[in-house]
């Protein structure tokens, strides 16, 4: 048997009558963007696959808490930003403010949500060698696992593999308050009954800014405390600062180098206590508040410590291929850490798949991830910022593009913007691409490519980009830094 074949267990090595453990192939633990795809490809090839899912249905916290039902809010703000422009683009509509219909808003979400799980769920169905059980699993030893369904009695199996992808929660800060009801996780925002006149937003990252600007656009007075000198900390910070300015520019109070020091009950709202960049002490007051300053792996109560998976709050100790300490126990998604992004889950569970079946598999690295933050413009991030280009020891290039002499994007009314490639001198290859423009989202694709297959300056400057179009951005400044010289 090849060392990357996943061992099936033999029918045999279960107790007569049905008494001992129930074999499979591979358990894989948790259905969000890693759990799904991989159990789908394993079982596709035959393998015996139970993949258990805690929550009500296939797609986790990207489906149900996460990305999906935060864009469906962010289209409905884009949508109401466009209302309200529509003037400059000879467009004159009945005077007034356009009515927010918030319930309906929730209604569109839930449906939305309702339609991706049920069709998830019917495609694993088609899959005869893949059962889904919606329960809890927790290990009892090393190819041991008792399994809990939401209705009904446990029951134990027996694996040849596993894969953790439990992916992450939300992380709470220590201190004053942080448990009172004014105070909401982004999961439970997401859910929110009515639209808050006064929202405080604890942490700047892509969740907090995203959700500052989403609530912003409703109508709410926004207050976005970051403990940081600056927003997006771990993106191009040339980028973070040009967002930081629009973001102030739509009406949000941002507060840099702000400690937060407690959370207060002033009747039926909060009042957040903090401390600003200059010592000073500082409050701010608000119907919700919204803790948004980051997440950790979820390893609670998966029984890793019968095993010799070593994990700590920074998330499953795994290798290249994605394998723990415990031979034949793998781990993928938020559970093992930074990046925690769906898409990387994804890639990570497609990866992992390959090479239990026993195929040449390159295992993703975060050099080539990209990631979107939907705030307003969107940030579009592929590899590596200009700092870590630097850190790894590159002869370093910048080449930069400013959307106002965009014509796609005059067209557009959003002429605000950049785009900056970071790429190798000496080897004339593409290790970056970090865009401020609304529409990175879309025109991540070729930077994401450019990334991965390390593109040569010459060869992206050679490509025909159509005209009028954002993708323009990557020919003209792959040009200007040959022609430079830079």
């Amino acid at each position: 048997m090849l060392a990357t074949e996943t061992p099936a267990i033999n029918a045999s090595t279960s107790k007569s009558g049905g008494v001992g453990p129930r074999p499979v192939d591979i358990l894989v633990i948790g259905g969000g963007p890693g759990g799904t795809p991989a159990a789908m490809a394993l079982a596709s090839a035959g393998r015996r696959v139970l993949l258990v899912e805690k929550g009500a249905g296939l797609g986790g916290t990207c489906l149900f808490e996460g990305c999906i039902p935060s864009k469906i809010l962010h289209e409905s703000a884009q949508r109401l930003q466009a209302i309200r422009c529509a003037k400059k683009f000879g467009l004159h509509l009945p005077a007034g403010e356009v009515e927010i219909d918030w319930d309906a808003i929730m209604r569109r979400k839930a449906a939305i949500l309702q339609h991706r799980s049920e069709g998830a769920l019917q495609r694993v169905r088609h899959i005869p060698t893949l059962t889904v059980q919606f329960g809890s699993a927790a290990l009892l030893g090393p190819r041991r696992a008792r399994i809990t369904p939401r209705d009904g009695e446990s029951e134990d199996i027996e694996f040849g593999n596993a894969i953790v992808a439990t992916g992450s929660v939300p992380k709470l800060l220590p201190i004053t308050g942080i448990d009172l009801p004014q105070v909401v996780t982004s999961e439970q925002l997401l859910e929110i009954e009515h639209l808050p006149k006064r929202l405080v937003v604890i942490g700047a990252g892509p969740i907090g800014v995203e959700m500052a600007q989403i609530f912003a656009a409703f109508g709410s007075q926004v207050t976005l405390l970051e403990a940081g000198p600056r927003i997006l900390a771990p993106i191009d910070e040339e980028i973070a600062i040009a967002l930081q300015t629009h973001i102030q520019w739509q009406g949000i109070v941002l507060e840099l180098g702000a400690q937060v020091l407690g959370i207060y009950a002033d009747g039926d709202s909060a009042r957040v206590q903090y401390q600003n960049a200059t010592g000073a002490q500082r409050n701010a007051n608000a119907e919700t508040v919204l803790e948004a300053t980051g997440r950790h792996p979820n390893v609670e109560r998966l029984g890793l410590e019968y095993t010799s998976v070593r994990f700590d709050h920074h998330g499953v100790k795994v290798d290249g291929k994605l394998e723990t300490d415990e031979p034949g126990i793998y781990a993928i998604g938020d559970v093992v850490g930074h990046p925690m992004f769906a898409h990387w889950a994804t890639v990570q569970a497609l990866a992992l798949a390959g090479h239990l079946l026993g195929r040449p598999t390159h295992f993703p690295t975060p050099a080539i991830n990209s990631a979107v933050i939907f705030s307003t413009p969107e940030v579009g991030i592929a590899g590596l910022t200009e700092s870590e280009a630097s850190a790894a020891g590159h002869n370093i290039g910048i080449a930069r593009y400013d959307f106002r002499a965009d014509a796609r994007a005059q067209v557009s009314g959003h002429p605000e913007g950049m785009l900056k490639l970071v790429y190798d001198k000496t080897e004339r290859a593409v290790l970056g691409v970090h865009i401020l423009a609304e529409g990175a989202a879309s025109l991540l694709g070729e930077g994401a490519l450019a990334v991965a297959a390390k593109v040569p300056l010459e060869v992206l400057a050679a490509t025909i980009h159509s005209h009028p179009t954002l993708s323009e951005s990557m020919g003209v400044a792959a040009r200007e830094a040959i022609t430079s010289g830079r």
